[in-house]
């Protein structure tokens, strides 16, 4: 009986101790716990505000978005008729309707562009206010480049031209209407037609026939907006510049329209309209000192409507159609002024009979079949282009003579690589060879004169951007 009451009360002291050191414990761990969570809460603090330092010291200002854009392009022309310049002061040197790559058997350095642009947002916020500048130097800006108001632009062959331009100049605003409604305010090329002024996605190292007569730049307001997905419409209120005669600086209207029908078919069409012509008179041959006189009734149109169609990421297939209607030179003008057609000495087609010089009408297709594919070694491209087009009254092709209908042909094939290396990757090789064909004898011969139809150059361009 003793000894059972010894062992409960053995057993009640154990039972109280157990309790006493796990009430102990318990109080011991919840004061680390209390310790850690302190702990926890200073060191995420600290995060906190290490984040948030951080993100102060990387948000971007408004110039740190800044983009520098260029490209660096030489080419070596080969003419197979090895054309030369007569001594006449009016003479051209040159391939015969080249507006690019004009120079015969030699280097050049075709284009150095230098872009500095700012995207008005970023992905997350497209809204605000960006620009586009670029500068281009080099000698197929020459025919590009812009007229600011010097008659001398007129008599001065486009190959003697100052070989340096602002291509571009614009302020970009994206605003918060409905889609977003993009804004140009400056000067930017026009959308005419499928090839532009951009040699880096530009399939051949040449331009077509069609491409020297679209008006070159455009300086005034334009909007871009999509009303539908699908539909990319931008209305532009400018004054035209255009390297190519009739010669415009006043006031037009320039509507473009993209439509994407298919995941793989696009359309585009659009024209400028407006375009007013300058006539100089009283000079003779290259002189600057005739007075530029303004053709205000001559209003011209310059059309177009192409078709892109890709069946695979490795195949393009393009169809391109345009149209330019000119007013030629107004009877009117010459004689208020007291003046003949063959006292004006510059566009130097302005015809001289009264029933061809009133109208000019040019117009032409051009088809591409582009084929690239990616290898281990790098990317390998082949075009195909042919132009057909058709100068009714030899009033837009610089070659053309005067008064007289000219069809022209142009064919080119061009082979591109374009290396994977990583020092190499941004560089382009191209080889071109291109015919042209006119049904009247407007190429020069080795002795300055034209009494070939038929040309054939060979080209080989390096480019490389960056």
């Amino acid at each position: 009986m003793k000894f059972s009451k010894l062992f409960s009360g053995v057993m009640l002291l154990a039972v109280f101790l157990y309790f006493s050191v796990f009430t102990v414990q318990k109080e011991v761990y919840a004061a680390n716990i209390k310790k850690i969570e302190k702990r926890l809460d200073k060191a995420l603090t600290e995060i906190q505000a290490i984040k948030k330092e951080n993100k102060l010291q990387s948000s971007p200002n408004y110039f740190s978005d800044i983009q520098l854009l260029g490209t660096l392009i030489g080419s070596y022309t080969y003419n197979l008729a090895k054309p030369a310049a007569t001594n006449a002061p009016s003479s051209f040197e040159g391939n015969g309707n080249y507006g690019d790559n004009w120079q015969t058997d030699g280097f050049a350095v075709n284009n150095a562009d230098i872009t500095l642009r700012r995207s008005p947002g970023t992905s997350s916020d497209p809204y605000g206010v960006g620009f586009h500048i670029s500068l281009d130097f080099g000698q197929n800006i020459q025919f590009y480049k812009a007229y600011y108001g010097n008659t001398s632009y007129f008599t001065t062959p486009f190959q003697d031209r100052t070989p340096y331009d602002i291509r571009k100049a614009y302020i970009n605003i994206n605003l918060p209407i409905g889609s977003g409604l993009d804004i140009h305010i400056g000067k930017e090329q026009e959308l005419l037609g499928f090839e532009a002024f951009n040699p880096i996605r530009n399939w051949n190292d040449t331009y077509s026939l069609l491409d020297a007569v679209e008006p070159a730049t455009l300086t005034g307001v334009f909007l871009t907006y999509n009303f539908v997905p699908a539909l990319t419409s931008t209305l532009g209120i400018a004054n035209t510049i255009n390297s190519a005669v009739p010669i415009d600086n006043l006031p037009v209207i320039e509507l473009n329209e993209s439509y994407a029908a298919l995941s793989a078919l696009t359309f585009n069409g659009g024209f400028v309209y407006g375009e007013n012509s300058y006539l100089t008179a009283n000079g003779t041959g290259g002189s600057t000192s005739g007075q530029l006189y303004e053709d205000n009734l001559n209003k011209s149109f310059y059309g177009y409507i192409d078709g892109v169609f890709n069946p695979t990421a490795d195949w393009s297939f393009v169809a391109d159609y345009e149209l330019g209607l000119g007013g030629g030179i107004n009877g009117s003008v010459l004689s208020e002024n007291g003046l003949t057609a063959g006292q004006v000495a510059y566009p130097v087609l302005v015809q001289t009979s009264s029933s061809t010089y009133d109208k000019s009408r040019f117009y032409g297709i051009v088809g591409y079949i582009h084929h690239q594919h990616d290898y281990g070694f790098g990317q390998v491209a082949e075009t195909l282009r042919e132009t057909a087009a058709y100068d009714q009254n030899g009033m837009w092709e610089m070659t053309s003579a005067p008064g007289t209908g000219d069809t022209y042909i142009d064919s080119t094939l061009t082979f591109v690589y374009q290396p994977s290396f990583k020092s190499f990757k941004d560089v382009q090789l191209r080889l071109e060879l291109e015919h042209q064909g006119s049904n009247h004898n407007v190429y020069l011969d080795s002795n300055g004169l034209q009494t070939h139809s038929q040309q054939n150059t060979i080209n080989l361009m390096v480019l490389y951007s960056f």
